[in-house]
């Protein structure tokens, strides 16, 4: 069965528990490469995850001239390869979603792979396995969908209304994001 990433923003409670294991995670040279953002610092406290959305068509892996960038079977989007990055950095420019972060010291790129090296095996992703909140889930691709069936019957009720045109649609399916 088909285990996909799940967030749920407003679970959210900024602990920064989901970074702190990313750091902890092997291979991962005690950097996170995941973050917790404040959705409006000024107005509220109320913060986010922000993860690789794991692009069907990686505008990081698009812009990148040395191919440093690999997409596996699954379609999840590698850190770059470090005998191939030449640290041009345009996978850092190119991301709607500012993920991809540049290590000046090592002159390299480096983003969240979503654990490939657990999730090919069905294991959840470090921030995942952490989060106190549920905000960060590793579930069955059915479940998500239940999950977003809910969630789009509960905008109705509640009025809210969908957006389109924005950044998510560049976002696969199988990273069930919930932005609202």
């Amino acid at each position: 069965m088909k285990k996909v990433m799940y967030l749920e923003f407003e679970r959210c409670i900024g602990c920064r528990s989901c970074q702190a294991a990313c750091r902890e995670c092997g291979g991962h040279d005690a950097k996170e490469r995941n973050y917790v953002e404040y959705v409006d610092f000024m107005e509220s406290r109320h913060t986010f995850p922000m993860l690789c959305m794991q692009c069907k068509d990686p505008a990081c892996a698009r812009v990148c001239p040395a191919n440093a960038i690999q997409i596996t079977e699954e379609g999840v989007v590698l850190s770059a390869m470090e005998e191939k990055c030449i640290g041009c950095r345009n996978c850092t420019f190119g991301c709607p979603f500012g993920i991809p972060k540049f290590d000046f010291e090592e002159n390299k790129m480096y983003k969240c792979d979503m654990c490939y090296d657990r999730t090919q095996y069905g294991i959840s992703p470090m921030c995942a396995s952490v989060c106190p909140s549920d905000a960060i889930r590793f579930i069955d691709f059915d479940e998500m969908q239940a999950l977003r069936r809910r969630r789009t019957q509960m905008n109705l009720i509640e009025g809210k209304k969908p957006t389109e045109q924005d950044k998510w649609q560049y976002v696969p399916e199988f990273f069930g994001v919930y932005s609202d």
